[in-house]
């Protein structure tokens, strides 16, 4: 068993005290808090809950434990005690929403970075949960005469609750709801194993249908259709074309041409003559234009206005200049004209062989646009509405003979598909129905077997089980520690007798060797009986916690004691080993108790 030893408290503004309170807790064997109600004595214990797993017995919330009458913001503690041989310093600081906790391990820092964590190796360093330490730490004779007082059954129940057994009927609980969810699941493997089992025995394959080869459709069929229904649509456009090509055809027909003729050679002189001829039309040009200028100079000796005689000079020059260029060029004109007249008959046969020529030309032309605008495809002659219709008729019941024998055989493969479609679902389903059925098979054996393992595990873990196992074992336990520490505080002159059966759990009382309920005990016996049972439940509690903690606080328990049996209760807490005590009381002393005072001014607690 591990031993925990807590040795000095330091807290500031918790609860009712200020600050820099110090209390050592294994200096003194023994030690009495006295103090007026409200000063703070409970609130010790509750300061080393908080300050080791950051949460105490009453469940106050970390807002309230700053005291309000304090000027402070925030609250703080420190605890040393010594664990399995190493040193430990665990600090704790609160301000405002903010706490802070470190734990020193012999010098060293191993608080981790998330407080809940680090609290969470607090607990496993201690080698206790807050409840077994609470249980371990601080007992109340309050709570312990409520167990003394109550009835059998709510007594079997404490004890349940003091030993932890709760885990296990926890466990029971949890088991009967898996066994509960296992029949259901078995429950609906065995459904479903017989549903698959009436459709494979019910269940039949029909055979297996064959498609039928598509007969061939002729699409030229429809295209011929098509092309007759244009044409009966199109008949009188038809008529008008057939009208404009005949024409095209009797136009062409009545065109003459030489496909042989070529084009006339000019004579020796063309090239000169053709100059002959621009040269002509330059001198025309000129002539009309010096004519025209000589016309316009008008040569009078006498202004028309004023009467003087003016000087004309100067434009009859200008005039004879004028003349003698219309001379010249009259000469050159009639030399030309002479020339030109010499190869008039040679001028005259080229052009009509020119003419002949391009009137040939014009009408090859024309016969070869003409046979272009034929379409030779057409008729000559208007077509025949009756016989186009009849074809029509005739293609339209060939064509739908053919879709009709397409389509029906279409249609049969479809249904083909379909019904061989279901036969091949339904194999497939019958297939994996069957290696359904292996696998429900086995489940169903499986959950069989769960069910099974279950009910043995039911069985275990009911009250008739671990749970009465175990109690009844803690109980015969319990029963001799108590005794040891009854017949230390009675002088061998009592004895208490447990008698457990499945509901209840009873309590008689031996003095003398004489049995009595406990009910009609006496105060003193009383007093003494309930003093014994809190130091067993103690020792057995730490025994079941595996470890040992040095601290006691005893709330008010002496006030139930005589004087004999206040000064057994010295004795007998002085006889412990690796315990150091704590009574909270107010009329009890006693040469071997340590006193530490509590004092409290202005609704401030501090710690003499």
């Amino acid at each position: 068993m591990s031993q925990i030893t807590l040795k000095t408290l330091k807290f500031s503004n918790m609860f009712s005290y200020g600050k820099d309170n110090v209390i050592s807790l294994d200096k003194a064997k023994i030690s009495q808090l006295t103090a007026p109600n409200g000063s703070g004595k409970s609130s010790i214990a509750m300061i080393i809950q908080e300050t080791l797993f950051n949460k105490n017995i009453k469940g106050i919330k970390k807002a309230d434990i700053l005291n309000r009458w304090s000027k402070e913001k925030n609250w703080n503690s420190e605890l040393t005690f010594v664990a399995d041989d190493k040193d430990y310093v665990v600090s704790v600081l609160r301000t405002g929403a903010q706490t802070k906790v470190t734990v020193i391990e012999d010098g060293k820092d191993v608080s981790d970075h998330k407080v809940l964590d680090t609290y969470k190796m607090l607990s496993e360093i201690l080698g206790l949960d807050f409840e077994v330490f609470s249980q371990l730490t601080y007992q109340s004779s309050t709570d312990l005469l409520e167990f003394l007082k109550a009835t059998d059954a709510n007594r079997k129940k404490f004890l349940i609750n003091l030993f932890n057994l709760e885990k296990y009927i926890a466990v029971g609980d949890t088991i009967k709801a898996r066994s509960s969810e296992v029949d259901k699941e078995l429950a609906g493997l065995q459904g479903e194993l017989k549903t698959i089992e009436d459709f494979l025995s019910i269940a039949s394959i029909p055979d297996i249908k064959y498609e039928k080869e598509i007969p061939a459709v002729d699409e030229i069929l429809q295209q011929k259709i098509g092309v007759l229904q244009q044409e009966l649509t199109n008949y009188e456009t038809t008529c008008k074309k057939i009208d404009k090509n005949n024409m095209y055809i009797e136009e062409r027909d009545s065109i003459t041409f030489d496909a042989g003729l070529s084009s006339p050679a000019e004579f020796e002189f063309w090239e000169e003559y053709q100059a002959l001829k621009e040269n002509l039309n330059i001198y025309k040009r000129d002539i009309m234009k010096l004519e025209n200028d000589i016309a316009n100079i008008r040569v009078n000796d006498i202004c028309p206005s004023c009467g003087q005689t003016i000087d004309t000079s100067h434009l009859e020059k200008v005039k004879a200049d004028l003349q003698d260029q219309l001379d010249t060029t009259k000469t050159l004109q009639e030399e030309d004209l002479i020339k030109a007249t010499k190869w008039s008959n040679d001028v005259k046969d080229v052009d009509s062989k020119k003419r002949t020529y391009d009137t040939n030309k014009r009408n090859i032309e024309r016969f070869e646009h003409l046979t272009q605008l034929i379409d030779t495809s057409i008729s000559n002659s208007y077509p025949n509405i009756g016989d186009i219709k009849d074809q029509i008729h005739q293609l339209t019941i060939d064509y739908r003979i053919q879709t009709d024998a397409a389509n029906k055989a279409q249609e049969h493969n479809k249904e083909v598909g379909i019904h061989n479609a279901r036969v091949d679902a339904l194999i497939d389903q019958k297939n994996d129905f069957s290696i359904r059925q292996n696998s429900v098979k086995d489940a169903t054996l499986t959950k069989s077997n769960q069910i099974n393992s279950l009910n043995i595990l039911k069985k275990a873990f009911s009250t008739s089980g671990i749970v009465a196992f175990k109690l009844e074992n803690l109980t015969k336990e319990l029963e001799n520690s108590i005794n040891y520490y009854l017949s230390l505080l009675s002088d061998g002159q009592f004895q208490v007798e447990f008698k457990l059966d499945k509901e209840k759990l009873n309590i008689s009382v031996i003095n003398n060797g004489i049995s009595t309920p406990i009910e009609t005990v006496s105060g003193g016996e009383f007093s003494r009986i309930q003093t014994s049972i809190l130091l067993a439940i103690r020792n057995l509690l730490s025994k079941l916690g595996g470890s040992s903690v040095n601290l006691l606080f005893l709330d008010e328990i002496t006030g139930v004691l005589d004087d004999e049996g206040k000064e057994k209760l010295i004795e007998v807490l002085q006889s412990e080993d690796n315990l150091n005590v704590f009574l909270i009381s107010h009329d009890f002393t006693h040469p071997l108790i340590d006193k530490i005072s509590i004092v409290k001014e202005d609704n401030i607690s501090s710690i003499q």
